[in-house]
């Protein structure tokens, strides 16, 4: 993870748009719009997410703001009560339980199932509108194992570590201080409660569809035990198996290109050769865990900030590319791919040499590298 900035140092969201010698109009305007993020992290952080599941990836798409804003206002309400409480709620137990990116990924997991299994039924539901051939391919107890296994992953990384990991490095002074007070907590408690179980009403009476009591338990059951071991995952020792990063960012980039889209290929490749579900589930599974390992093996734990941005941006890159060619007639995904773009240009500049600054890492950093 990035070090910390000394007294007076400069923030990464300064640099965005400064010009060499003086500051044009849209300079000025970037520059204001990033120092108000920089003085409500809360904010920055959940137009990270949704932001980039939803809004790059056209789930929830752009253009809907003018050819149906009731359709917008609805999902951007859902979404901010979803994506919103659960990314504060993760990072918060990351904070004050003191862990690292073990217990962030395993409390993704269980945010994953929350929403696509309890809230919107789409583990669940074959005929759920996002999931397709997968909902019958592969669907077994009243499960749809092989986009489980698609889906959740994706909640993990691109709605909940991949946010948190941008705001550590956008804004330095927000590592290993809490965004939420106690009474904030339990606000936030109340808000994805209320936003589940009325999407949970909305898909039993709007779509017709109820899990079963046994799933419902199960699920229940399944996020408890993802919590339980993210309470106990080691605190300090670091996922990465090495000190200083093995693989240029170039290589970083590629590797985070074809994650998703190599989850996809065996999907489509399994279903198209009419290969047994078990298989195509355990290769997608193959798959995201031999992609694990290599990352753990080369992204180093330590001065790997041009690494982790690479990855990152990477792995992000497909998300847009599907949410853009989804939407090509009306190209409003355009405005959130190049907001992506500046975003992470202002990080890949802050950060190309390695960390900004030599010096202790904040208090509660230490030990939360990769």
């Amino acid at each position: 993870m990035p070090e910390a900035l000394p007294p007076g140092g400069s923030h990464p969201l300064d640099h965005l748009g400064r010009a060499p010698h003086a500051q044009s109009s849209r300079g000025s305007l970037l520059q204001r719009a990033f120092s108000f993020l920089r003085s409500h992290p809360i904010l920055c952080l959940l137009l990270l997410t949704p932001g980039i599941p939803e809004y790059l990836s056209s789930s929830s798409p752009l253009y809907a703001i003018v050819l149906n804003p009731a359709q917008f206002i609805f999902q951007l309400t859902a979404n901010f009560g979803l994506y919103g409480p659960g990314v504060l709620l993760i990072r918060e137990a990351m904070i004050r339980w003191n862990k690292g990116w073990a217990t962030v990924l395993l409390l993704g997991g269980a945010y994953g199932i929350l929403e696509e299994g309890v809230a919107l039924s789409t583990l669940f539901d074959p005929k759920a509108s996002p999931v397709g051939q997968l909902g019958y391919f592969g669907h077994w107890a009243g499960v749809s194992w092989i986009w489980s296994a698609t889906i959740i992953p994706v909640h993990m990384l691109f709605s909940i570590s991949i946010p948190i990991l941008l705001l550590g490095l956008a804004l330095p002074s927000t590592r290993g201080r809490s965004l939420l007070s106690p009474r904030g907590i339990k606000a936030v408690v109340v808000i994805i409660v209320a936003d589940v179980a009325s999407l949970m009403l909305l898909i039993i009476y709007g779509e017709h569809f109820w899990m079963g009591d046994p799933v419902f338990v199960a699920s229940l059951a399944a996020i408890a035990f993802l919590v339980w071991l993210a309470r106990r995952a080691p605190s300090d020792v670091p996922l990465a198996r090495t000190s200083s990063p093995r693989a240029s960012p170039r290589r970083m980039a590629i590797l985070g290109i074809i994650f998703y889209p190599s989850a996809l290929l065996v999907n489509g490749i399994g279903m198209s050769e009419g290969a047994p579900a078990l298989v195509v589930l355990l290769l997608v599974i193959l798959a995201q865990g031999l992609f694990l390992v290599y990352v753990l093996r080369v992204a180093g734990s330590s001065n790997n900030e041009p690494q982790v941005i690479a990855l990152s941006f990477g792995l992000i890159v497909p998300i847009a590319a599907i949410g853009l060619i989804a939407t090509i007639t009306v190209p409003a995904a355009l405005v959130g791919d190049l907001v992506m773009v500046l975003f992470f240009r202002m990080l890949w500049r802050r950060y190309r040499l390695g960390p900004p600054a030599l010096g202790a890492p904040e208090a509660g950093e230490r030990g939360k590298g990769l």
